[in-house]
């Protein structure tokens, strides 16, 4: 039995009434507490149901509820490999999964491959998957995290319980030191590696509770659409000390409390990922009594690898390196990491000594990360200059009007931005804005706006993440006198003190 189930049965017996989690019941369809007895036992009954069918690998699909917590902790006490499934993924995208994992169980939402249904566990349907064939996920494998790349066909990474216990475990240390977090509101969708990790299993190390309802309930559904008046009640409903952001969820939440700031007033810590956060953004949160930090990590590495905390952190970086892996720079710039290494990928075992994560970065002599980019996005101009598009994406952050912007350029002479709207005189004011506080050879010098871009097909992968070469081969492909907008003339910020955009007024 690994840290994580250990902790869980250690709070059964000596906090049997603590609540664990808060959430969704399948089983009731309600809201219902359940505490950390209650919870033991209740994952040992899953994990003996699981046992009985001699499940090899099980896939759940399933949106956030204490269902899919109970499944996933009774598959770790089953010791069989779990795969969590987006939602948002594609049918194209499900089918590969299931055929590279070999998936023979699968848990909740399976109806449209009309597998045999077994029965329910937690309220769960549960599905026998008769076409499964082979075990191709690596020995000891206890999670297998799909994220999707951009040729759109996901990756398995191989995580073992162990590597899930050290990363929450260093996790669960480093928040214990700094706060009281008591209440974490889970607002990514669990199959997130990430909110898996710090929604259950960093709360049960330090037994706290955990609120899990579905992505609606806190306004998010698929994988970027948000209502920013759904996640306002969930924060006043529930009241949470903790949180996990990226940066738009961020941005929205500086929105949200502009606008009623006792919203903020249980939160200590806010940790933000998944993208690089500009420091601005960050200060903006801070002003308004969000305690928000940016940290960094991947799946390869089970998540986490570095995190800014109130007592350690730098603004700019992704923060201090965690104790439970190492980080050095290669001479390219590139940022290795060794020590909590996944196993690998499904079919293929990692065997190198330090693992190149194909991010640029830098690390400083007190152990603080700073990210600069994705190694193959950076952007080589006409001129010879190198400049990272995240960089630029990161710094627009603070503008509303670019929050959607994607940068390309390579072997041109000036850079492109590309920017989902539909008031291009407004991103033209922005981009201006940005320029003025950019050097001179980071400057965007043309703007292409289009509203719906992200029905656009093949330009983002089914997480949101931009194809930066499909970007550009659409922007080459673009019919003169089309829906969308070209801009020049960014660089002339003569008219900077004019702008009376509703839309900037919280930048």
């Amino acid at each position: 039995m690994n840290t994580i189930l250990q902790a869980l049965a250690q709070r059964a017996e000596t906090t049997p009434d603590a609540i664990a989690f808060q959430g969704y019941s399948e089983r009731t369809q309600q809201i219902e507490s359940i505490s950390y007895l209650t919870l033991w036992v209740r994952v040992k009954e899953a994990a003996a149901l699981l046992t009985q069918l001699e499940a090899r690998c099980i896939a759940l699909r399933a949106e956030n509820s204490l269902g899919w917590v109970i499944t996933d902790l009774a598959a770790m006490q089953a010791r069989i490999p779990v795969v969590p499934v987006p939602m948002f993924f594609s049918e194209t995208q499900i089918v590969h999964t299931l055929e590279r994992s070999g998936a023979d169980v699968l848990i909740g939402d399976w109806h449209s491959l009309q597998p045999e249904l077994l029965g329910q566990l937690e309220g769960l349907p549960l599905w026998r998957n008769s076409h499964a064939h082979g075990a191709h996920w690596l020995p000891d494998s206890s999670k297998i995290t799909f994220t999707s790349g951009s040729t759109g066909q996901p990756k398995g990474v191989c995580l073992s319980d162990e590597q899930l216990a050290q990363v929450s475990g260093a996790l669960a240390d480093a928040i214990a030191t700094e706060t009281r977090c008591k209440t974490h509101l889970i607002l990514l969708p669990l199959s997130t590696l990430l909110e898996n990790i710090t929604g259950v299993y960093v709360p049960m190390l330090l037994g706290a509770t955990s609120v899990v309802v579905p992505g609606e309930n806190v306004g998010l559904s698929g994988s970027s659409q948000f209502n920013p008046n759904q996640f306002a009640v969930a924060l006043s409903q529930y009241q949470p000390s903790s949180l996990v952001l990226t940066p738009a969820l961020l941005m929205a939440l500086i929105h949200i409390v502009t606008l009623n700031p006792t919203l903020a007033r249980s939160l200590e810590f806010v940790a933000v990922g998944g993208a690089r956060v500009t420091p601005a953004l960050l200060n903006k949160a801070r002003a308004l009594g969000i305690p928000a930090f940016e940290g960094y990590g991947l799946s390869e590495c089970a998540s986490v690898v570095s995190l800014n905390t109130p007592s350690a952190h730098k603004p700019g970086t992704s923060g201090r390196v965690l104790p439970h892996v190492e980080v050095k720079i290669a001479d390219d710039g590139e940022v290795l990491v060794r020590g909590n290494v996944a196993l690998g990928y499904i079919g293929e075992a990692f065997t190198q000594t330090w693992l190149a994560t194909g991010d640029l970065g830098h690390l400083d002599a007190q152990g603080f990360l700073t990210i600069n980019g994705r190694k193959k996005n950076q952007i080589i101009t006409a001129f010879g200059r190198n400049v990272s598009p995240e960089w630029l994406e990161s710094e627009a952050q603070v503008l509303p009007a670019l929050h959607s912007m994607v940068v390309v350029g390579e072997g041109q002479s000036t850079l492109t931005a590309v920017v989902d709207s539909n008031q291009p005189e407004i991103v033209a004011v922005s981009l201006r804005k940005l320029n003025a506080a950019l050097p001179d050879y980071a400057r965007i010098g043309k703007v292409v706006t289009l509203a719906g871009l992200k029905q656009q097909p093949g330009l983002y992968t089914a997480n949101g993440r931009p194809v930066r070469a499909q970007f550009e081969h659409w922007l080459a492909q673009l019919p003169v006198g089309g829906q969308h907008t070209i801009t020049t003339n960014l660089n002339d910020t003569s008219n900077l003190n004019h702008t009376t955009s509703p839309h900037e007024s919280w930048s």
